[in-house]
Parts: structure tokens; sequence; C-alpha cells
């Protein structure tokens, strides 16, 4: 909810305060809202609806993310991902939630749970889109991102979806908090095998680990096992692609998948 939020009040060329003082609450709890630091209160979402002029989009909002259920282990991450001072992330499956497109996150949840509602694939989606706004945060936590080439080879929602989603993954290249590499599949032998492993690092100078594979997550907190997943990471790191290469990478697959879509002469 909260990058829907921040979509409407640019759309209507508000600041934070302006948007503060017509719906009643402070700057900085607005500020919090949007950033995901505080909840934002079921009493607000008619108060937005009236100010953006969004006919019940905010309070149906609510609604649906009122049921969406996370595992615990999900939220445990979710709440150091919020706090962080920096990311690393491996992914040997899919593209990072971080970096996912609306309709590739809508592929992915609904290949995951065949029997969910399409209200709650779209409330799933916007709970992920809104953990980009950790990015809104001054200073944003530092992002970096390896993905293994089979990810980019990966259907996920068909070719126009993927061709869409790595069109949105060349800016985060080599941005201004972070970068995303690709492992090419002839660099085989890293070390890494589950599909997801993040290295969360925290302004106190504490490093954890979350790893999760198709049906489990954990974060782990031992130090030794966390120095050898971190070394494990920076050999992957290593055998990368420069950022540039990456993108070249990138763009060639999507002209593969831009061929896909075009009709047969």
């Amino acid at each position: 909810m909260a990058a829907q939020i921040r979509e409407h009040r640019t759309r209507a060329g508000m600041s934070v305060t302006e948007l503060a003082d017509v719906v009643g609450y402070s700057k900085a709890s607005m500020s919090r809202f949007e950033t995901c630091d505080s909840p934002v209160p079921e009493e607000l979402c008619p108060k937005l609806d009236a100010a953006f002029g969004t006919n019940g989009l905010f309070t149906a909002l609510f609604e649906m993310l009122r049921g969406v259920r996370f595992p615990d282990r999900y939220l445990e991450y979710m709440s150091l991902e919020n706090d962080a001072f920096g990311l690393r992330e491996w992914a040997g499956f899919r593209i990072p939630g971080l970096l996912q497109t609306p309709a590739y996150a809508r592929a992915v949840f609904r290949e995951a749970d065949r029997g969910a509602t399409e209200e709650e694939i779209e409330a799933r989606v916007a709970a992920r889109m809104d953990r980009r706004a950790i990015f809104d945060k001054d200073p944003s936590p530092y992002f970096a991102a390896i993905l293994d080439e089979s990810v980019l080879r990966r259907w996920i929602g068909g070719p126009i979806v993927m061709a869409e989603q790595l069109a949105a993954l060349l800016p985060m290249m080599d941005h201004e908090y972070g970068t995303a590499r690709v492992l090419p599949l002839c660099r085989g032998e890293f070390g890494l095998s589950e599909a997801t492993q993040i290295v969360i690092e925290l302004e106190d100078g504490t490093s954890l680990i979350y790893v999760e594979g198709s049906a489990s997550g954990q974060i782990l907190e031992d130090p030794d096992v966390v120095t050898m997943r971190k070394r494990t990471y920076d050999r992957v790191s290593a055998y990368a692609l420069t950022p540039r290469e990456s993108a070249a990478m990138i763009r060639a697959a999507i002209k593969e998948y831009e061929a896909c879509t075009q009709s047969p002469i």
C-alpha cells in the first residue's frame, strides 16, 4: 500500500506535507507510511480515497491485505529487510522480489498457489511492490544482486512478461544504491545451491543470512555459518559478469523474448 500512496500523491502533485494536512496526519507519520516503517491504519484509507478521488481503492486494498498471510519466517525476514543497512542477494531460481515487476510477481504467485483468488493474488502483488519503499529511505539500503543466468532463461508469465521484466532490470545493473549482475552458466562450480541466499547487513555491523528453498526459508545467525556463507557469496560475486557485461546478456535475452512474440511471416 505504501507504493500506492506514494504513486497517487505524486500523480496528484502533492507533497508529503500537503497530503498530511489533507488527511489530518503529521508529516512524519505520512513519511513512515510511505516507507513501510509504520503500517497504514484502517481509518486512514477512506481519507486517502477522498483525497485522491480513488473511489474506495485504498479501503478495498486494506481489506485484501488484511487477509494476506505470510509464514513467520517471511515476516521475520521482511522486518529485517526493512531495517537493513545493506542487502546482498543470490538469486538462483527467480528474479529477486525487490526487482520484480507486477506482472512477473503476479505470474509467480499464481503458479505458486493455483487455488488463490484474483483478489488474493493482487493483494500479494501489492505487498511485494510495497517492499520497494525501502529504497525511498534516506539513506536507502545498499542492494546488490547476483542472478544465475538460468533466471533470465526461465519463462515465467510468458515472453511478453519476461521481456518487460528483463527491461526493468537494466536500470538496476549499476545504480545509486547498488548493482545487479549475472553469473553465466559456464561458471557452474561456486558453492551455492539454495534458490535464494541474502546477506542482511544491519546498521550496528551485525550480519545475518536468509536462505530460502522452494518451500522453506530460515534466518541463520550463527557467526561461523554467517562468515562461511558470506565468503561463498563473495566467491559467486568474483565469478559474476560485470554490470556492463550483464546488461549485454540481458539485452540479448530480451531480443529473444521479443522475437517469440512476433507473428510468423
